[in-house]
């Protein structure tokens, strides 16, 4: 938390940019909005463009499809009589002409005589049409015009129309080729603009031009304008946005002293802890009894202050619950768990991570899409990923089954965590097809005292063996209760007499020193834990 000095500092000079910025800035905003808006609409324009174009494509595609489908004695007189009969009812197509072995033969006018030959195209299109960019027509002379090969023919088409586009204020419209040939442009502009806009995609200005550009699967075109077009606009919108600025200016001041008189709540402070990602997950090793080595961990979340320091998640745990922040909390979560162990667990099968759940997620089931979505993207096993929830998120039989079918159909155990300390039943875990049950630490501590709760840990642990639960011990902190455990036959235990919960690479060392006394196969999937087992009869 900062300071009252801190905060009356920044509040004071938040007041005085308040005021002065949005006065500044206005111009500069009306600037930048008639350049957005003239770049959109020359990015329209250009759309437009390859939609003319598309257009006259289509019509030499039509062409192509038809004379094709014909079967036509070549240069005869039907197949003559066809080509100028498309001809002149096509809009775009000037001239159609036909080849043998790469030679003219005939066209929409007639008989070629003259060896004429097809030549190499300018540019090859992605679907098999050629363009050649600059053909000179054999019967009416002319300009130069744009032919479009297919198979044996080709149609011949004026430059222009292809940037035929009628615009509402004076701009240059140009097509090209994706490998930055250029075919037409509908005036004059700048050269080296040209070439360059032809060659690729690009949005800008300069001092005298704006361009835009946009392309599809055969051309590109561009338009361009001059600088003044976008800024005729923004004379008429400063007569708007001055007097916004100075409300505005007015506005932030009020706000800006109505913050500093606040104290940010906890809501809105966790809140935005949570929307800036402020959440860090430690690790607290689970070890597998049967072979003193490190399981697995429980993802624990922690809130990380801007001094380094952290929340304990007792005070903002509650918070989220009841806010509902709970649930971006809980998607936060998994994904640094994610994040974090992904490498790991992908080269450590035999290794699993246990995520809390909240009473609310449990019963709707929402997150299950976001681990699923996480894990598949990573390339984790769902086997490796645990699911816990303390006893209230199991109030709701109907709801709570519901989500453990889906989570266990897709490979993840579940287990009932804190057990003893809420309102569960022996009715209640026989009911719930779980997996797993963990021992609060309040029992745990009991162990070999004269404690009145030290005779409920007998009952916890025969309850789950005859229920086929795993087991997990929390808060194991002396040899005497591991030895207990152990004898019990505990499979997992968790506590300060192994690791407290421990950042990122302090885990991955301790997990690494732990295991590397390996000395037996990994334990099979069923003391591990990496697949949920068989529901019991009484789980149903």
């Amino acid at each position: 938390m900062m300071n009252r000095r801190s905060i009356v500092v920044m509040a004071t000079v938040a007041a005085i940019l308040a005021a002065v910025i949005p006065l500044l800035s206005i111009a500069g905003y009306a600037r930048q909005r008639a350049i957005e808006v003239e770049t959109e609409h020359l990015k329209t324009y250009s759309g437009w463009t390859l939609q003319r174009a598309e257009q006259n494509f289509s019509q030499a595609r039509h062409v192509f499809d038809t004379l094709e489908q014909g079967a036509w004695a070549a240069c005869s007189t039907a197949h003559i009589a066809r080509m100028r009969e498309l001809t002149i009812n096509s809009q775009s197509v000037d001239e159609i002409g036909y080849f043998v072995d790469g030679q003219l033969a005939c066209t929409s006018w007639g008989i070629v005589q003259q060896d004429i030959g097809i030549g190499v195209p300018s540019a090859t299109l992605v679907d098999g049409y050629a363009l050649y960019l600059h053909i000179t027509p054999f019967v009416t002379g002319g300009a130069p015009l744009l032919a479009i090969s297919r198979g044996d023919y080709n149609v011949l088409m004026k430059h222009e129309r292809l940037v035929d586009v009628l615009t509402d204020t004076k701009m240059t419209l140009g097509l090209a080729t994706l490998d930055g040939q250029l075919i037409a442009m509908s005036g004059k502009a700048d050269g080296a603009l040209s070439q360059a806009l032809a060659r690729g995609l690009a949005d800008g200005h300069d001092q005298n031009l704006m361009y835009a550009s946009a392309e599809n699967t055969h051309f590109r075109a561009f338009a361009i304008t001059d600088r003044s077009a976008a800024f005729d606009r923004m004379d008429q919108e400063l007569l708007l946005l001055i007097p916004l600025g100075a409300g505005m200016s007015v506005i932030l001041i009020g706000l800006v002293v109505w913050i500093s008189r606040q104290h940010l709540s906890p809501q809105g402070a966790l809140q935005l802890a949570i929307k800036r990602k402020a959440f860090v997950t430690h690790y607290q090793p689970i070890i597998e009894l049967a072979t003193g080595q490190c399981a697995g961990a429980e993802a624990l979340v922690r809130w990380r202050q801007p001094d380094g320091s952290f929340v304990p998640p007792d005070m903002f745990i509650p918070l989220a619950e009841r806010t509902g922040l709970i649930e971006p909390l809980t998607d936060l979560v998994i994904q640094r768990v994610v994040d974090d162990l992904a490498s790991m667990l992908r080269r450590e099968p035999s290794m699993h991570v246990a995520i809390n759940i909240a009473a609310c997620d449990m019963q709707s089931g929402r997150f299950l899409p976001v681990l699923s979505r996480a894990l598949r993207g990573a390339g984790v096993a769902p086997t490796q990923v645990w699911l816990e929830a303390t006893e209230s998120g199991f109030m709701d039989v109907n709801a709570a089954r519901a989500t453990i079918d889906q989570a266990r159909q897709a490979g993840h155990a579940i287990a009932i965590d804190d057990f003893g300390t809420g309102y569960s039943s022996l009715s209640l875990l026989q009911t719930l097809p779980l997996d797993a049950l963990k021992i609060d630490k309040s029992f745990v501590d009991a162990i070999g005292t004269q404690a009145a709760t030290s005779i409920v840990v007998p009952h916890i642990i025969s309850m789950a063996h005859g229920l086929r639960f795993r087991i997990v011990a929390e808060g194991v902190e002396t040899a005497a209760q591991e030895a207990y455990l152990r004898e019990a036959g505990v499979q997992f235990v968790q506590g300060w007499l192994y690791s407290k919960a421990l950042p990122l690479e302090a885990f991955l060392a301790f997990y690494k020193a732990r295991n590397q006394r390996r000395t037996a196969p990994p334990p099979d999937t069923e003391a591990t834990g990496l697949t949920p087992p068989p529901a019991s009869p009484s789980a149903g």
